[in-house]
């Protein structure tokens, strides 16, 4: 590469947009299932499935399945059992007492729970039809003790498996006995009769519900950093077990609480957090302390083997270990567990409760094995199929060997985190990284700068939205569904804001994913205008999320506030996007209080006020613009806004006085220094302006803030105030007042005749040294985006730069330029480049140089313009943070979908410092006044 010189821009193009090599692509992996049954699916429009939501009071979960293209509302039950279930469910018996399909499920979770490797598969004999007296004798009715699952006389001395029709009736039958025997007075609970304690790393809602009605408190304690970012770049190759139990917290609680709890509930993967799995490690810590504290401790197993495939990819030690081998150690851990089968049994129908023989639970609730089979058999049927279908219970025995082979899991988990990728790809933040059965959005992210607050329900509208427009259903996991606005202050901080989808097993192709990646971004663009929504009926109802009536409530999406108010809330947005604190927050607002004055009290109008001062501070009129300057290497950013104070009277008089008397209230209230603007001001505040070409400005004012400088106040001035033909004088003569000539001679120096000076800027500092001087050059005579023109720019830098590098100039301007770059017309059109010149006395003669392009000038929309920013810092090898920090910037800004006009974007800009380091600032507007037309 040649540095400091010009390099064809043919070669450049190519260098900027073809691939690096042209290797082929890798082959994938071989897919691990074939279809071979399909349903079609409906067709509806919008307004058919609005009036659908109106009849059933906009409930998702009301919604007909019948009508929907994807439906990720659940992975329970909802999954495509595979040919050997189908086969094992024609083997179904449906006989009343002890059919064979109760014997294979027994056998099932003997082999998947306990044995690991040493599976002795009985339920091929039954599916071949190979049964006879010795094999009933010596296989199903053999007598086995002091396991999970007991055999033979066992089961009927000691009942300790117990077959549900799904998970929540386990949870059921499990929580109300144990609630039953402490309050009667049995086994040897130390807390008789009193509210006793479950603590777990997340319930699910009908876990907590169903512990809750039994007369359970509930304490969750799921590891910190559920919502830490996590890079995107690892997902796939490094998990940190957020599902995992905060042990520390939990031994906390137990050490304050001694004797009031009486279970300690693991859920795998976690589905509280976002599917997150949980490690071995965590699962025998727990074990240890419950042990210690003499409590039970039980699993929450729907989805068991998603947690043993994390485990065996990501935790240290597992990797040369089979599933079987990671799934018996997992269990040995537990004192008993409850399990829905139609998660991780791949079947449709079917739960299980069981806990082991003499163990620590069945000793604390001696004797609660028959109560549990009394009320087994009392509520759900005879203990031999518990009301599961024999079909049910032959799929489920068949789905749990399926269900832990390794191809299938790989596949399973692999699916999940191409879906979470491709959002991520499409600016889609979800949580990272993604679990095991589905992808959570993050709705903060989602909504963030939209204003909306946790109690609008927002997710719930774009839940709403998403099964209008796209017949795609998923589940709202955050406010409403966790009852928010009937919590305390204290939990309220613990509900997290997403929406799921639950991707169902075995049924949906990369096509559906596709199609729901571009329906969510679609909804994501057009955020602004997605409805909140409000409980019309059932708002105390328990589990209100099944039953209760919603309204979606449209959002207005006019600014109805201040100039102030409204500006102050975009730089908090955007402070907040920069991963700024509080301290930088309330400086640039009392900044700005102070910059707008009273005009900042006044409303903001519906259009610009033509018969007024129109201000050319923002290419909408807007007298306020905000601009975020980036790092590329490390995504460090500063923050700053612009401001031209408004004249009370559409004078140039009245628009100094203005301008002035914002400088003296700076003085007033910040340490700056007014010695220097005084030295210049007669320069670019005439008391009178030429009869043609009127000054555009007085002045503007600028301010940033940083935590090492504090506020930092420039001051930019107008050389073109005497008149255009005075301009080039006017500069020169304030780079001789303030002690920089040399400087000057320089930037004159390669000044030719279709450069003109725009701007001069001063910043208002106490220390002289530290105080910059910058001049603003536009380069007429050609488009932005004529090659020639470019290459003469950039050439200019070099020339008097010592930082400047053409290379990267030329790049900048093309991508900036897109499509357009290279289009040589001596006749310029549209708005010309623009280069600024820094210098100080601190820095020496030689100055920093920055290169301005006029976007807005150049696209038809922002979402054009984006496009090019996120090619150009993908080409540059910006940073994540970069990057991330940049698309927040702009998520920050707009109240529109980008697609629908342009001038958010106004300028982009490069700047080159010494040893190589590159920032880019973006100019962005506040678009007080609506967005401009597409081009």
């Amino acid at each position: 590469m040649v540095r400091h010189g010009v390099l064809s821009a043919h070669l450049m193009l190519l260098q900027l947009y073809l691939p690096v090599t042209m290797a082929s692509v890798p082959v994938p992996r071989p897919p691990a299932h074939a279809a071979l049954v399909v349903r079609s699916l409906p067709t509806a429009s919008a307004e058919e499935r609005e009036r659908i939501l109106e009849d059933v009071e906009y409930n998702v979960f009301a919604f007909p399945a019948g009508l929907l293209t994807c439906d990720f509302l659940s992975d329970s039950g909802t999954s495509a059992m595979t040919d050997v279930q189908w086969a094992a469910l024609m083997r179904g018996d449906e006989s009343y007492g002890r059919n064979w399909g109760y014997y294979c499920l027994l056998d099932a979770f003997r082999d998947i729970f306990e044995r690991g490797n040493n599976r002795q598969n009985i339920i091929e004999r039954v599916l071949a039809g190979k049964t006879d007296v010795e094999f009933y004798q010596t296989k199903l009715l053999l007598s086995s003790e002091g396991g999970l699952v007991n055999g033979g006389r066992y089961q009927l001395e000691r009942p300790n498996f117990f077959i549900l029709p799904q998970g929540r009736c386990a949870e059921t039958l499990l929580f109300s006995t144990m609630s039953s025997m402490i309050a009667e007075g049995y086994g040897s609970h130390p807390e008789h009769g009193k509210p006793t304690t479950i603590i777990s790393n997340g319930f699910f809602d009908t876990t907590g519900a169903n512990a809750a009605v039994a007369g359970f408190q509930l304490q969750t304690f799921t590891q910190p950093g559920l919502t830490d970012p996590f890079p995107h770049e690892l997902i796939g190759k490094k998990n940190n077990f957020k599902g995992n139990l905060d042990l520390t917290a939990t031994e906390s609680y137990l050490k304050e609480n001694p004797g009031k709890v009486s279970m300690i509930l693991v859920t795998i993967t976690n589905n509280w957090a976002a599917a997150q799995p949980v490690s071995m490690a965590n699962m025998r810590d727990a074990a240890a302390l419950a042990k210690r504290h003499d409590i039970p401790l039980f699993l929450d197993a729907c989805r068991f083997a998603e947690n043993a495939y994390f485990i065996q990819k990501f935790e240290d030690g597992y990797a040369d270990k089979s599933i079987a081998e990671i799934v018996q150690e997992m269990f040995s851990y537990a004192e008993g567990f409850t399990i829905s089968l139609k998660k991780d049994g791949l079947a449709n129908m079917g739960g299980v409760l069981c806990f082991r023989d003499e163990g620590l639970f069945a000793q604390r609730y001696e004797g609660i094995g028959m109560l549990l089979k009394e009320r087994q058999i009392l509520s759900y049927g005879n203990d031999s199929y518990g009301g599961m279908s024999g079909r049910d219970l032959m799929a489920a025995s068949a789905g749990l060997y399926q269900v832990t082979d390794q191809s299938y899991l790989r596949n399973r988990i692999e699916q999940v985190q191409s879906f979470a990728q491709k959002l991520h790809a499409n600016g889609i933040a979800v949580l990272s990284p993604p679990g095991g059965h589905a992808v959570y959005l993050d709705m903060d992210h989602f909504f963030f700068g939209c204003n909306r607050k946790l109690e609008d329900f927002a997710a719930v509208g774009f839940t709403l939205e998403l099964i209008k427009e796209y017949g795609i259903r998923a589940a709202e996991a955050g406010p409403f569904g966790w009852a928010y606005d009937l919590k305390p202050s204290q939990e309220r901080v613990k509900i997290p804001n997403l929406v799921r989808f639950a991707v169902p097993r075995h049924v949906y192709s990369d096509e559906h994913i596709d199609y729901t990646v571009a329906a969510i971004r679609d909804l994501y663009d057009r955020r602004h205008t997605v409805p909140n929504a409000v409980i019309t009926r059932g708002k105390n109802m328990k589990l209100r999320h099944f039953s209760a009536g919603l309204k979606p409530v449209p959002v207005d999406p006019a600014i109805n506030d201040t100039y102030l108010g409204e500006a102050s809330r975009q730089l908090g947005h955007l402070s907040t996007a920069l991963g700024q604190d509080a301290a930088a927050v309330d400086e640039l607002t009392k900044a700005l209080a102070l910059a707008t004055g009273e005009w900042g009290k006044t409303a903001v109008r519906q259009g610009v006020d033509q018969a007024g001062w129109v201000s050319g501070v923002c290419n909408d009129g807007s007298p306020i613009e905000y601009s975020v300057s980036i790092d590329q290497s490390s995504g460090k950013a500063e923050l700053r806004f612009l401001t031209e104070a408004q004249p009370s009277q559409n004078t140039w008089e009245h628009l100094t006085a203005a301008a002035l008397r914002v400088n003296e209230d700076i003085a007033a209230s910040y340490p700056i220094s007014l010695e220097r603007f005084n030295l210049i001001r007669d320069l670019f505040m005439p008391t009178e302006l030429p009869s043609t070409d009127p000054a555009k400005m007085a002045a503007w004012h600028s301010s940033a803030w940083s935590a090492a400088k504090g506020p930092q106040w420039k001051i930019y001035l107008d050389p073109c105030a005497s008149g255009k033909e005075n301009a080039l004088s006017a500069t020169r003569e304030a780079f001789h007042r303030l002690g920089l000539k040399s400087g000057w001679g320089l930037v004159e120096s390669i000044l030719g005749p279709d450069d003109h000076v725009i701007y001069f800027s001063l910043d208002l500092a106490s220390d002289a040294d530290e105080a910059r001087v910058k001049v603003y050059v536009a380069h007429g005579g050609a488009d932005a985006t004529s090659r020639s023109l470019v290459a003469e720019v950039a050439q200019k830098h070099v020339s008097i730069c010592p930082d400047a590098d053409a290379f990267e100039i030329q790049r900048f301007f093309a991508a900036m330029a897109g499509d357009d770059f290279g289009r040589d017309d001596s006749t310029p059109r549209k708005k010309s480049l623009i280069s600024c010149f820094a210098f100080s006395s601190k820095t020496g003669e030689r100055p920093v140089g920055t290169v301005h392009f006029p976007v807005d000038a150049y696209v038809s929309d922002d979402a054009e313009v984006k496009r090019r920013i996120d090619a150009y810092l993908a080409s540059v090898g910006a940073s994540a943070t970069a990057r991330e920090r940049y698309a927040m910037v702009i998520a920050a800004t707009q109240r529109r979908p980008l697609r629908d006009g342009r001038g958010i974007h106004a300028w982009a800009s490069l700047k080159q410092r010494a040893g190589g380091k590159r920032d880019n600032t973006f100019y962005l507007c506040p678009e007080m006044f609506g967005p401009r037309p597409r081009l």
